[in-house]
């Protein structure tokens, strides 16, 4: 078996040689009923700590595994953040799952004005997540931060020194790209607005704001997901030239 073919797991316990290590229910029935792995069967789990593991599956319930061999050491990487304003669950899930695959570090889900969705699940996106990091290849899941206004982040940015990217849609504004030539750092945040984007009022507080930085990303609209996967790509195009 090819490892692209070998199953991966995170599972938020300590991973160490010979251990075994019990599996969450929701994770047994995968490999049990969706995979249709049997006791004995290879797959291999990290926890974002201890880097990744082949492992074998103790018993038929698919419930307990063995920490076989070290295969990945971990490898803590700076990337980016990203402040979002809620959407729909649907595209909320493809926002979440592609910018991790595309290597975002933290996540914070903000409440705009225009936020049409104003609740949040936390457990069910720390789900998906966890999903788009296995089948990524990730060591590693995003840290997802817990829901908060607008103000409040603006009000924390203000403690920090980090580089802040406001994806606005002005057209005068230089382009992401442009501004990343003589601006890029690995750990720079990026604010990105609801479907029908910011407020004038919000505009304002964001813009200005010491440590924001306006940027267009691309000459037509944008929906909220496909803004954050375009912030991605162009942020992973100038990581690449960086190293």
């Amino acid at each position: 078996m090819s490892f692209k073919n070998i199953p991966r797991l995170y599972i938020n316990k300590e991973l160490k040689g010979n251990s075994e290590v019990l599996v969450e229910i929701r994770d047994a029935h995968y490999l049990k009923n969706v995979l249709r792995l049997t006791e004995k069967k290879k797959i291999r789990i990290f926890n974002g700590i201890d880097g990744e593991w082949d492992a074998i599956i103790l018993n038929r319930d698919c419930k307990k595994v063995r920490c076989i061999e070290a295969v990945n050491p971990q490898i803590f990487i700076e990337g980016p953040s990203i402040y979002f304003s809620l959407i729909k669950s649907n595209n909320l899930r493809w926002l979440l799952e592609k910018s991790t695959e595309l290597g975002v570090a933290e996540l914070h889900p903000i409440i705009t004005e225009r936020s049409n969705v104003r609740s949040f699940n936390f457990k069910k996106a720390q789900l998906h997540l966890k999903e788009a990091s296995e089948v990524s290849e990730r060591l590693e899941l995003p840290k997802l931060h817990r829901i908060s206004t607008l103000d409040e982040v603006l009000l924390d940015l203000r403690k920090k020194s980090k580089k802040v990217v406001f994806c606005n849609e002005a057209r005068n504004d230089t382009h992401l790209s442009n501004y990343f030539k003589n601006n890029f750092t690995k750990t720079v945040s990026f604010i990105v607005g609801p479907e029908g984007g910011f407020s004038d009022k919000e505009i304002k507080s964001i813009t200005k704001h010491p440590n924001i930085k306006s940027v267009k990303i691309h000459d037509r609209i944008l929906r909220a997901e496909t803004a954050v996967v375009l912030v991605m790509s162009i942020y992973n195009n100038y990581l690449v030239m960086e190293s």
